[in-house]
């Protein structure tokens, strides 16, 4: 005899690819986010418009801002610009060289390497959005 489902069924997930929604915006491979260290750091900022994230695995809004700049470098990934994460706890000297004093930092560079703007804290994706527009137009 075949027992009734029980009144929780409904709510246990099977096949979890099943339970999710097909999401236009899905990406499939790892983000084209660039992680760099002291010795190449300033190497890769050479030709293009860099938007680096200065982070650490510790840091609460860091891991909350990761997924969000990954898909930004997803839907971007076109565009000429370059995204780029640095661990500012594996690359002690970067950082505390450019005044990085809080994180997350999100640091844009123009074409030469140059600071061109810099967002402190957990930056909302408006904010995110604008600094790429920005960095879009220096690479016109």
């Amino acid at each position: 005899m075949r027992m009734p489902p029980s009144v929780f069924a409904r709510f246990r997930r099977n096949n979890r690819s099943e339970d999710q929604a097909p999401d236009s915006e899905a990406h499939t491979g790892p983000a084209p986010v660039s992680d760099l260290t002291d010795g190449d750091f300033f190497d890769s900022l050479d030709g293009h418009a860099t938007i680096i994230d200065f982070w650490a695995p510790w840091c609460g809004p860091c891991k909350v801002l990761h997924p969000v700049f990954d898909e930004l470098a997803h839907v971007h990934a076109g565009d000429g610009l370059n995204f780029a994460r640095l661990n500012v706890d594996e690359s002690r000297m970067v950082a505390p060289a450019l005044g990085i004093m809080s994180i997350p930092t999100i640091m844009l560079c123009d074409l030469k390497g140059n600071e061109v703007d810099r967002l402190v804290g957990m930056p909302d994706r408006r904010r995110l959005e604008d600094l790429i527009a920005r960095a879009k137009g220096l690479s016109a």
